[in-house]
């Protein structure tokens, strides 16, 4: 449990079970204490909470120590070929950044090589934009590896995170050669339909925080490259970027810590290529907008 909306989740499902008197919970320490008639069957109370996203061990009363999963065993387990989801998120970010990146050397010599001034113009942000796709993306594959087995509070989390973080960073490198108008609209638009995608997981709340951090989050990238188009706005980028990937990073672990060692852990195996294709697709359409989109009066050349 991670706060009183937890509280509030379970003790609705207790009600729902007859030999239950009453339950006492607490998120501080994670312990329902539950007063029950004597022939309440204990396998429906651990599935009525693991029916509403949650697990149980039955506590004695004794000193009992149950280790969470640290930083280091998050670490491990992307190191361990034998994970089935973790163990994959490096091999997939460096197969799809590497794809994308050859794609898009084709695409320059059949395409732009004629443009003028294109790599001050257009090719340091494009860049940017193949590591942002493939930073957002993984993010994704993350989530939708575990289905939507996640509380309600991590599912907001989620759906709030990465909204915002895709929405930023799209937002930032299309503003960077179209202007604040055009960034903020691809931003807006990427940022909603990802947040809006990852927050399904706990319904509503989790959609519109999603939506919500999408927003914010393509409007704030849009602004950051017209407040710092002249004022160092290419060494701002490689900064900004390695903080997004901390912050992903850091939501990686928490759904690692959210679904190691519970019973409600489910696998949903994603395929490879149908993410590559839709990574390519936002990758060309983006690229195409940088350089032959409509651009504000200051990024007319």
């Amino acid at each position: 449990m991670h706060c009183e909306s937890c509280e509030i989740t379970l003790k609705r499902a207790f009600k729902k079970l007859n030999d239950v008197k009453d339950v006492k919970l607490s998120y501080d320490n994670e312990i329902a204490e539950i007063i029950y008639n004597p022939d309440i069957n204990i396998d429906s109370v651990i599935e009525t909470i693991r029916s509403v996203g949650y697990d149980a061990t039955v506590y004695d009363g004794k000193n009992i120590d149950i280790e969470k999963p640290k930083f280091s065993h998050y670490v491990n387990s992307l190191l361990d070929k034998k994970n089935e989801v973790e163990g994959s998120l490096i091999k997939i970010t460096i197969l799809t950044f590497i794809t994308l990146l050859g794609i898009q050397a084709i695409a320059y010599y059949g395409f732009f090589m004629d443009i003028p001034e294109f790599w001050s113009r257009f090719g340091y942000y494009i860049i940017f934009l193949i590591i942002s796709i493939v930073l957002s993306a993984v993010a994704v594959w993350h989530v939708k590896a575990y289905g939507n087995n996640f509380t309600c509070t991590t599912g907001m989390m989620i759906g709030m995170t990465i909204g915002m973080v895709s929405g930023f960073l799209i937002g930032l490198m299309v503003g960077a050669t179209n202007g604040m108008f055009i960034g903020s609209v691809a931003g807006i638009v990427i940022g909603m339909v990802v947040g809006t995608w990852t927050g399904m997981c706990c319904g509503v709340m989790g959609t519109i925080e999603g939506m919500m951090a999408g927003l914010m989050g393509g409007l704030m990238g849009s602004m950051t490259s017209l407040m710092l188009l002249n004022d160092h706005l290419k060494l701002i980028i490689p900064i900004l970027v390695v903080a997004s990937s901390v912050i992903l990073i850091g939501l990686d672990y928490l759904i690692f810590k959210e679904t190691t060692g519970t019973q409600i852990r489910k696998i949903n195996k994603q395929s490879f290529l149908p993410f590559l294709t839709v990574c390519f697709i936002t990758m060309m359409l983006l690229t195409w907008l940088m350089v032959y989109g409509p651009k504000s009066a200051l990024f007319r050349f």
